[in-house]
């Protein structure tokens, strides 16, 4: 049976399709008080696997010539890999340093996430960072990554990040928005543009990755929000994965959900909501935002420790028509 858009039927079936899908992600990002400083930190997700066996785990993973893979690691941090097993990081935050750095602030700033993969047991193509702040541009995760066989890139500020961790000259890479660069015979990048949130670090940038099977996946760093940001940034992308924490000057649910509707990515990831207890947004404010925006986009949320497989449209579109006859 059709539901008629607009009507009371329709209506019923997105609240009903929005509790399920509620119920069926088993995710608490309130439980901690960040104000509570001698109160243990309760972990959204226990540490399922150990290290190690979810490095192999995402290793071993074959993935398909139309496809890629993602892994969600908590804030902004990405892990990408397609049939050619390359694999990019994109600010992983893999220690609990912020704790102790910003200890003089009135709240804590600590993780409420397992380390999912600890820095050592890394063994990544590329280190990719958008912008120099601790929970992207990590030193303590930095200086633990052996680098021998990872390029470490991004804007200026992070490149002084990489020097002062001891990553070597011949492994770092300097990008600015609007360059584009070969990582690989199946994957280009593009460093794309980002509105700075403060002025500790004025050099903020996004990345548009495009894989040889056609796939753009699109990371907008953190960015804060102005009436045009959505005219500087990529359009006609597959996957877009936006911060909507909103704390910190970065965007907030109806300022990402804005955005998405104006760039019009085929799927759209909220993350940075779930890493620090007194940094958290909501993902389900996230997505009714979304609606309210008229939004075509599928919303997906990203579970922890499982990859999320994406297809590309054509393989989909072939799937599809083949299915049909």
């Amino acid at each position: 049976m059709t539901v008629p858009p607009g009507s009371k039927d329709e209506q019923r079936s997105k609240d009903e399709k929005r509790s399920k899908d509620e119920k069926s992600i088993p995710y608490d990002f309130t439980a901690n008080d960040p104000f509570n400083r001698i109160a243990p930190i309760r972990y959204v997700v226990p540490q399922l696997i150990s290290s190690a066996g979810f490095m192999q785990s995402i290793r071993d993973l074959q993935v398909k010539p139309d496809e890629i893979a993602i892994w969600f690691l908590g804030q902004n941090g990405f892990l990408l890999k397609d049939a050619s097993n390359f694999l990019i990081g994109i600010d992983l935050y893999l220690t609990d340093s912020c704790t102790a750095a910003f200890a003089h602030l009135p709240f804590r700033l600590n993780r409420q996430l397992p380390v999912f993969i600890e820095p050592e047991d890394l063994r990544l193509d590329v280190f990719l960072t958008t912008h120099s702040h601790q929970d992207h541009a990590d030193p303590e995760t930095i200086r633990r990554v052996a680098p021998s066989k990872t390029t470490f890139i991004g804007p200026y500020d992070s490149l002084r990040v990489y020097r002062e961790c001891g990553v070597p000259e011949a492994s770092q890479r300097l990008t600015h928005p609007g360059q584009i660069i070969e990582l690989s015979p199946t994957v280009q990048m593009q460093t794309t543009f980002a509105l700075p949130t403060d002025d500790t670090d004025l050099n903020h940038t996004g990345v548009l990755l495009t894989f040889a099977n056609g796939i753009r996946f699109y990371n907008t760093g953190d960015t804060a929000y102005a009436e045009h940001l959505s005219t500087l940034l990529p359009h006609d992308i597959d996957i877009c994965t936006i911060c909507i924490n909103g704390g910190f000057r970065n965007l907030a649910a109806a300022q990402a959900a804005a955005i998405a509707n104006a760039i019009q990515p085929r799927v759209v990831i909220p993350c940075h909501y779930d890493m620090m207890i007194n940094n958290v947004g909501s993902p389900q404010m996230f997505r009714t935002a979304l609606e309210l925006a008229g939004s075509t986009a599928q919303f997906v949320l990203l579970p922890y420790y499982e990859p999320w497989i994406y297809q590309s449209p054509g393989a989909q579109n072939q799937a599809a028509e083949t299915g049909d006859k």
